[in-house]
């Protein structure tokens, strides 16, 4: 039967010196940077090859001898102007950039944007359409009325004087999804004058569609008012009877 070995027991000798882990004097605090591979001086792999036939210039001095000491100077490069700016910002907003920004000339200037008449960088938009909250119970198919909408409005929303989860009730009940609407501790009023030239709702013709005792409303907040029962001829909608 063969006897078990102990391994802690052998003697194994080997060649190898113990020398540091590259970086150890800094990550554990033990040790002599000067020591480690890879330092000025040492003999290490880690060391970077310079070719001794040329000099700082990249140019071969004419005795075929080094002009210094080319194992202390830096590995050659090319600095850019923006080296002490955060890298992955672009140049225009401070940062060091990855590439020249589009539209920059050669000296990494950039171009004036063009300037935009729309709130956000774009053209204003053509109709805002605000549906009031008693205008949308008074349809049979309010879906319907929605989703026609928004075929020749670019924003629509529904408003009223009343709690915000009413209206988010009504709009889960007919699966409806509008852009915006009046919040909670906030009038219909208000909320139609907050979409101005600021806004992303803001277009040249700023409608309300709602009952005719509703016109004051948008007289209030100076929107162009469309009573309900003349939008619903022209667009075929079909009211219920509280809508004539």
């Amino acid at each position: 039967m063969t006897e078990e070995i102990d391994l802690d027991e052998l003697d194994v000798e080997s060649d190898d010196e113990d020398t540091p882990n590259r970086g150890e004097w800094f990550w554990r605090g033990e040790g002599d940077p000067a020591d480690e591979p890879g330092a000025t001086g040492s003999d290490s792999s880690y060391a970077p090859s310079v070719d001794p036939a040329t000099s700082d210039s990249g140019e071969a001095s004419g005795d075929g001898t080094d002009s210094g000491d080319v194992s202390s100077d830096p590995i050659p490069h090319v600095p850019g102007k923006n080296k002490d700016k955060p890298v992955g910002i672009p140049k225009e907003s401070g940062g060091a950039g990855a590439e020249p920004a589009t539209g920059g000339d050669s000296n990494g200037a950039v171009a004036p944007p063009e300037e935009a008449s729309g709130p956000h960088g774009g053209g204003i938009d053509d109709m805002t359409l605000a549906l009031t909250y008693q205008a949308m119970k008074a349809v049979t198919e309010p879906l319907l009325v929605v989703q026609d909408a928004k075929q020749w409005s670019d924003w629509v929303g529904i408003v009223g004087e009343v709690e915000a989860h009413i209206i988010n009730k009504f709009q889960r009940d007919h699966n409806i999804d509008v852009d915006f609407f009046s919040g909670s501790g906030q009038s219909a009023a208000e909320r139609l004058a907050d979409i101005d030239d600021r806004s992303m709702f803001y277009a040249e013709r700023m409608v309300v569609v709602g009952l005719p005792s509703e016109e004051e409303l948008a007289e209030r907040v100076g929107w162009e008012f469309i009573p309900l029962p003349e939008a619903a001829e022209k667009a075929d909608w079909e009211l219920s009877d509280d809508g004539d």
